[in-house]
């Protein structure tokens, strides 16, 4: 079996790139307001509190370019969005499902795994989003993963 790796699509790279600058221009102006203005209520609350969340979210967005799921016939591997690293042998996880991310209607699907001992874990890349965000392969390349999980398990277990 060959070894697979999955990033984000092109226009999902693109856009990232647009609005990981412009949350990081939103963040260095609400720093500016709060610097240059005199201290009250309002630049307070600016330099407090949005700058940093704009900057985290930015920084979040540009990170995300970084980003890959892996895997082959003994392990899957990831790089989550901050840079770690994981890696758990197929033997390890108990589930592999594709779910919604939370309640909401509109809410993305996630590839979850279920490691015998660690808990779920959400993979980067293989998120179904809605609407024009959506990889147009995400059906393809979940099924691959899920796929590979019920092979290599399947064959284990016999």
């Amino acid at each position: 079996m060959k070894h697979t790796t999955h990033r984000l699509t092109p226009e999902q790279k693109r856009r990232q790139w647009i609005s990981g600058p412009l949350f990081l221009a939103g963040s260095a102006y609400c720093l500016y307001l709060a610097l240059s203005q005199p201290l009250n209520e309002r630049t307070v609350l600016a330099g407090t509190l949005f700058a940093p969340v704009l900057a985290v979210i930015g920084t979040a967005h540009l990170l995300a370019l970084l980003t890959s799921v892996s895997f082959d016939e003994h392990e899957l591997r990831w790089t989550g969005l901050w840079g770690r690293r994981k890696r758990f042998t197929w033997s390890d996880i108990t589930n592999v499902e594709v779910v919604k991310k939370n309640e909401r209607a509109k809410a993305p699907e996630v590839v979850r795994i279920t490691h015998r001992t660690r808990g779920m874990y959400d993979l980067p890349v293989l998120i179904g989003l809605p609407g024009s965000w959506r990889d147009p392969d995400f059906e393809t390349k979940t099924a691959g993963l899920v796929s590979t999980w019920r092979a290599t398990t399947a064959a284990a277990t016999k």
